[in-house]
C-alpha cells in the first residue's frame, strides 16, 4: 500500500465559457474561465478519494486548489491558474485572488471553500465564497466548533450534499445549511452514542486515540468511516450509515479479517481504498483484489484478483470503473527489489482498469510519461470521470550518495497533473503545477 501522502486539495464546477483575464503557470497569458457556474447538489463521490484534495466538477470543467486555484477545461484539457488580476505575480495571498488556503466544497452561483483559522486566539472553521474568476471573496458563515480540540478529526474535511455542509469538530459530527448561522448546526453523532445506537458485536469501544472520520453521502444516506477498537486491542475501520438528518445510525460494515479474504499488503485492519454507491461498498485490498459488500445483506464477494498485476497498489473508483495502479517499490537509485520502506519510493508504471462488476477493461502503461524510473518519486491517483483517470506524478531531485539516503536529503521535483483515457489507452501530462 502506498504510504506517501497525497498532494492536493479541491475542485468545483462551470458551464458557459467566456474570456476572462487569468494567468497560466508562469504568470502570463489568458484563459477561458466560465462566468457562471452550475454545480450539482449531490456529493460527488468519485472526486473524494484523496487525502489532501477535494473536487467538484460540471459538464465542462473542474476547479481545483493546489495552493492556488486552477480550472481544468475538460474539452480542451487546458488548465488555467484562476486570478482576476492580469498583472498579479501570484505570490502574495493578500493581493492574489488565486491563492486558496482551504478546501473547496460546493459550487453553483458561487464557489465555496472552508478554511481553519485562529480568530481572537481561538480556532475557527470559516466558509468563504468567491466568483468563478476568484474575485469577490467574502466569508459567508462560521461553522460551530465550540468543543474544538487538537484531535486529528478537527482537521478532517467536510462535505457538501443537498444544501448542507457535513463536518466534524472534536470527534462530533455536525450538519448545517450552506450559509446558515453558526448556532443552527445540528449535532448528528458523537462516539459516546455508540452504546445506545447499535450493537457492536465483538467491538470493545472506540479507539481512545484521536478518531478520524471520512464522510460520504449517497442519495438519502449519510456514511462515515471511523476507527474502532476491537477486544484484542487492534483498531479497525468501521462504516456507519444514517439518514441525512442523523437518524437511525448503525454500523453496516467492518474491515474484513484476512482469514476471510486472504492476505493483503496492509496489516489487515484497514482497506487500501473504498467507494460506496447504490447500497454497496466497493473496496480494494492492495496485493489482493477488488471486493464488494452488499450493505443490506452483508454478502461479500471478490470481483477481481489483482495480486499478480499489482502486488503493491492504490486505487480510485467511479460509478463505472475501478482503476488500480501497481505502485512499484524501488530504491532511490532504481533497484526494483522490495526493501524496507524507509529506503523505497513508489512510482507505479501501469494502470489496470476494471468494471464495477469485476470485468477486466484494459491495461494502460504509464512508462511513456518519464524516461527513467529513477526520476519518478511517486504517482498519486486522484479520480476517475467521464472515462478518464486523473493522477499526479511527482519527480525526484536527489542530493547525496549511497543507499542510506534519508528523506531529508531528497527534494520534490516537478509535480504534473496527468490524465489517462480508458477508451484510447493514452496518457498525457496536462499541466505542470507550481
Amino acid at each position: 500500500m502506498k504510504t506517501t501522502k497525497k498532494l492536493l486539495a479541491a475542485l468545483l464546477a462551470a458551464l458557459l465559457p467566456l474570456s476572462l483575464a487569468a494567468c497560466d503557470k508562469d504568470g502570463s497569458g489568458n484563459g477561458d474561465i466560465p462566468t457562471t457556474m452550475t454545480g450539482t447538489e449531490d456529493f460527488q463521490k468519485n472526486l473524494h478519494q484523496t487525502d489532501e484534495m477535494t473536487f467538484v466538477e460540471t459538464d465542462t470543467g473542474v476547479y481545483f486548489a493546489y495552493g492556488w486555484l486552477y480550472y481544468l477545461d475538460k474539452g480542451s484539457g487546458k488548465v488555467t491558474l484562476v486570478c482576476g488580476k492580469p498583472d498579479c505575480d501570484h505570490t502574495d495571498e493578500n493581493v492574489c485572488d488565486g491563492i486558496i488556503n482551504g478546501y473547496l466544497i460546493a459550487g453553483g452561483e458561487k464557489l465555496y471553500f472552508v478554511t481553519n483559522r485562529y480568530l481572537n486566539g481561538a480556532p475557527n472553521k470559516l466558509v468563504h465564497s468567491i466568483n468563478s474568476d476568484a474575485t469577490g471573496r467574502r466569508t459567508v458563515q462560521q461553522l460551530k466548533c465550540d468543543e474544538f480540540s487538537s484531535s486529528a478529526s478537527s482537521s478532517d474535511r467536510g462535505i457538501y450534499h443537498r444544501g448542507y455542509i457535513y463536518y466534524v469538530s472534536d470527534d462530533i459530527l455536525y450538519r448545517v445549511k450552506l450559509g446558515g448561522e453558526k448556532d443552527s448546526a445540528e449535532e448528528l453523532w458523537r462516539p459516546e452514542n455508540a452504546g445506545s445506537t447499535q450493537s457492536h458485536g465483538g467491538l470493545q469501544d472506540y479507539n481512545p486515540n484521536p478518531i478520524r472520520y471520512t464522510l460520504w453521502a449517497d442519495g438519502e444516506s449519510l456514511y462515515f468511516m471511523t476507527n474502532v477498537e476491537m477486544e484484542d486491542g487492534t483498531v479497525k475501520d468501521a462504516l456507519f450509515r444514517c439518514g441525512l438528518d442523523g437518524s437511525d445510525v448503525r454500523e453496516v460494515w467492518l474491515t474484513p479479517d484476512k482469514e476471510d479474504v486472504g492476505e493483503w499488503e496492509t496489516t489487515g485492519v484497514k482497506v487500501s481504498q473504498w467507494y460506496v454507491t447504490d447500497g454497496c461498498i466497493y473496496f480494494y485490498l492492495a496485493g489482493n483484489g477488488l471486493w464488494r459488500t452488499d450493505l443490506a445483506s452483508g454478502k461479500t464477494e471478490k470481483l477481481a484478483d489483482t495480486a499478480e498485476q499489482a502486488p503493491y497498489g492504490s486505487a480510485v473508483f467511479s460509478d463505472e470503473y475501478a482503476c488500480v495502479l501497481n505502485d512499484v517499490p524501488v530504491l532511490m537509485y532504481g533497484d526494483t527489489q522490495p526493501v524496507p520502506g524507509w529506503v523505497t519510493r513508489y512510482y507505479g508504471d501501469t494502470l489496470f482498469v476494471y468494471g464495477l462488476d469485476g470485468t477486466f477493461v484494459r491495461e494502460i502503461p504509464l512508462s511513456g510519461l518519464y524516461e527513467d524510473p529513477a526520476e519518478m518519486a511517486q504517482i498519486d491517483l486522484l479520480f476517475c470521470s467521464d472515462g478518464e483517470i486523473f493522477f499526479l506524478t511527482t519527480g525526484i531531485s536527489v542530493s547525496g550518495l549511497g543507499n542510506g539516503l534519508s528523506g531529508s536529503q531528497t527534494n520534490r521535483g516537478a509535480v504534473n497533473l496527468c490524465r489517462a483515457s480508458i477508451e484510447a489507452g493514452e496518457v498525457e501530462v496536462v499541466y505542470q503545477l507550481r
